[in-house]
């Protein structure tokens, strides 16, 4: 089931931000809860293949990090009460959509990078495992442990608890 979380609820996405085909004529949106937001101010994305307009880019300005970050704070109570079992499933969904649109995906990479199949596949690949690694990693990232304390007659508990928003920008 594809599934979000946006303002504490969870919610149904109407369709999945990799389904959108991008072209000159369109501006690619910036995907804020749930949202396109179209900027007003813009940049070019130029291949490297013949120096030619690919697609324009929403361009992101403070108030867009603010209210991204806003927003992924407001959803976070949410999220850190959601089972492994279904976060899992979030990112191995992410993994399969990424894999079904594998040949789009590597168009993307050629036209914007004038990347090789060999570093396309890569590329694709490196996310796609990175999608699942993380996937196979949650349920033993908030599991607790119970470690031999140093201290006779008392014990001890270590918890395991999601900590908070991390905004990370990608450097291309």
């Amino acid at each position: 089931m594809n599934r979000f979380i946006t303002s504490g609820r969870m919610m149904r996405r109407a369709r999945s931000p990799l389904s959108r085909k991008f072209s000159t004529s369109k501006t690619i949106p910036l995907i804020i809860n749930g949202k396109d937001i179209v900027t007003d101010k813009t940049f070019q994305t130029i291949s490297p293949l013949n120096n030619e307009v690919v697609w324009n880019c929403s361009a992101v300005s403070q108030n867009h990090i603010d209210e991204a970050v806003s927003t992924a704070n407001a959803a976070f109570p949410a999220w850190s009460k959601t089972k492994p079992s279904h976060r899992r499933d979030i990112f191995l969904s992410a993994a399969n959509i990424m894999e079904r649109r594998r040949e789009e995906l590597l168009h993307y990479l050629h036209q914007e990078m004038g990347a090789g199949v060999d570093f396309q596949n890569f590329i694709l690949g490196l996310a796609i495992e990175g999608l699942k690694d993380t996937a196979g990693r949650i349920a033993g990232a908030v599991t607790g442990s119970v470690p031999e304390s140093i201290h006779e007659g008392m014990r001890a508990m270590i918890l395991k608890r999601p900590y908070g928003v991390n905004l990370g920008i990608a450097p291309w």
